[in-house]
């Protein structure tokens, strides 16, 4: 948390713009101490980062900035991130950013990617551009249209751009380790990539390994860094036993490993003490999350 000096500090904002939005427009709610002094998470420095590129480089009026905001925090919180059907609003974003991508224009693909952030809360840009432009990509490689190539060169893109934003916010020491990983065989990785970023966004250290993370010498990695949670997509029914067989190998040689499992292949009847099943939605990853902070409270 930083106070208003620092936070004007690092935005590189006078104070007085800062207190302006926050109480004129309700542009941010800063956490208060007893004695009634502002406090500023990594939260508020983000929203007022955006903000700032609205106003300053875009020419756009602090209240429609803050507008768009909000209206995109209240998206962000409400979609299924499983769906491949293309929000309406931004579907012209995700147009521009496929023909870009089909034609293997990779400067203007990152371009509009670089444009996309520039004018929309970067949860807006993953959620509703980004995941539903790779459902699309993903659907034209099965079909034929895309090659394997293709397909891997854009998704590559797209996963520099995840790692970006997993570098950006801080890690709470108090939080458990998480390893993110996609057993063997196991390809899709967008869901993945997804809960890693939530994760992250809420002060959790997550070390991706990615789709298709062998099992041979796996355990000794988790014990030697001392993680406490493996987050496991499985996208389908065939890579269920899969991922059974790496839940009992790191289990048996790791006692207290706790798992998180997402995915379509995964049957969430079936709860055991040391895992969890996360679902697709961002109200289950909320619900798991508050979940957890009960728990460590209790």
């Amino acid at each position: 948390m930083y106070n208003i000096k620092a936070a004007a500090k690092i935005l590189d904002m006078p104070k007085v713009t800062i207190r302006s939005w926050e109480t004129r427009y309700n542009a941010i709610t800063p956490a208060r101490t007893e004695s009634g002094h502002r406090l500023y998470s990594d939260q508020n420095l983000e929203d007022l980062k955006w903000l700032k590129i609205q106003v300053q480089e875009n020419g756009m009026k602090i209240s429609e900035a803050v507008k768009k905001l909000h209206s995109s925090r209240k998206q962000f919180y409400h979609p299924e991130v499983t769906d491949s059907q293309e929000p309406i609003e931004y579907a012209k974003q995700i147009e521009e950013l496929y023909q870009a991508a089909v034609e293997i224009d990779i400067d203007r693909f990152n371009y509009l990617l670089d444009l996309k952030f520039s004018l929309f809360h970067h949860q807006t840009v993953f959620f509703h551009i980004i995941a539903p432009l790779m459902v699309r990509i993903g659907a034209e490689w099965e079909n034929g249209q895309i090659s394997v190539a293709h397909e891997h060169m854009i998704t590559n893109i797209i996963q520099q751009r995840f790692n970006q934003f997993f570098r950006v916010f801080p890690v709470a020491p108090h939080l458990p380790k998480v390893l993110a990983l996609s057993p063997s065989g196991e390809h899709h990785q967008l869901g993945l990539l997804l809960f890693s970023l939530f994760l992250r966004e809420n002060g959790f250290h997550v070390v991706y390994t990615g789709p298709d993370t062998p099992l041979e010498g796996l355990a000794e990695m988790v014990a030697k860094q001392d993680f406490k949670l493996v987050c496991m997509s499985v996208m389908t029914p065939k890579s269920r036993p899969v991922a059974e067989q790496y839940i009992k190998e790191l289990s048996d040689t790791i006692p207290g490993l706790h798992f998180l499992l997402g995915g379509q292949g995964i049957d969430c009847d079936d709860e055991k003490i040391n895992r969890y099943c996360i679902g697709t939605t961002l109200e289950s990853w909320q619900q798991w999350l508050d979940e957890f902070k009960t728990a460590q409270i209790s």
